[in-house]
């Protein structure tokens, strides 16, 4: 079989044969449910093309298409794993500079991940309330609870403060701006700015803010705080480089069909496109 558009049908197009590049073809949950029909397949270095999983699998790169729709895969230069240099390329081009992503904060998370300490049922009973859903509990053999550990769920906040500036020139900075003061060493993101009132809204903070002339900060209201001081050390911000990269490191993971089914898999494509 030909690559993915070959068995597209044709339209006429301001009077010119044409692929209809607008059919769509979804067959593929229907085979994904069958559980000895797909297998995950993990991209070694180098091996960051569709068509190089399909020769490597298949013995033809002509099956790339196979890799895209078994995947759901629609634009293949944002939806495939992308190789170190073109996820270097793509920061640049998103977001301009790595220092930008590497200090943009997008959301925050439980950080369970670096935290593997285990407490005593006494010291979870003696905890703030509001601390203990961070904690699980540990079995013993006799089904009594031996100890706590923390729960390993990425739960997700979008941010963990939004404070209002009032600074005494709020030109100075732009939304998405970081705006830092010195004697607190308070840092946060400009959520927006209003030129008439000199009022600045900003989210995701470390630290806190503090009205202080000589920082041209003259009041800081709290406007919302999800995440209290004393949940604090259990979240942790992630920033945009860090999401996009666990985002492409995920993308590693490739479903590929068994090529026992491929024949029937080439037919039922020609179905679904023909109809």
């Amino acid at each position: 079989m030909g690559r993915y558009f070959d068995r597209f049908p044709l339209v006429n197009y301001g009077g010119v044969p044409a692929k209809n590049l607008l059919t769509k073809v979804d067959f593929t949950q229907e085979a994904l449910r069958d559980i000895y029909s797909n297998f995950d397949y993990v991209l070694e270095p180098g091996m960051n093309r569709p068509d190089m999983i399909s020769y490597s699998y298949y013995d033809s790169s002509q099956y790339d298409w196979l890799i895209y729709l078994s995947n759901n895969i629609i634009d293949p230069y944002h939806d495939f794993y992308k190789s170190p240099e073109d996820f270097e390329a793509f920061i640049l081009g998103k977001y301009g500079s790595y220092e930008v992503a590497r200090n943009t904060t997008v959301f925050y998370r439980n950080d369970w991940a670096s935290d593997d300490s285990v407490i005593d049922p006494a010291v979870y009973e003696g905890l703030n309330p509001l601390l203990r859903k961070y904690w699980k509990p540990i079995m013993d053999n006799n089904f009594r609870i031996a100890g706590y550990d923390r729960v390993k769920e990425d739960w997700t906040i979008s941010t963990n403060k939004i404070v209002s500036l009032k600074l005494s020139d709020a030109s100075v900075v732009s939304e998405a701006d970081l705006v830092y003061q010195s004697s607190t060493e308070a840092i946060g993101t400009v959520l927006s700015v209003d030129l008439d009132t000199n009022i600045v809204i900003v989210q995701h903070i470390e630290n806190m803010f503090v009205a202080d002339d000589t920082d041209s900060i003259e009041e800081v209201i709290l406007l919302q705080q999800t995440i209290s001081d004393d949940e604090a050390a259990f979240w942790s911000p992630v920033t945009a480089y860090e999401y996009e990269e666990e985002k492409n490191e995920l993308k590693r993971y490739v479903n590929i069909i068994k090529r026992t089914y491929l024949p029937d898999v080439e037919r039922l494509f020609i179905e679904k496109i023909q109809e």
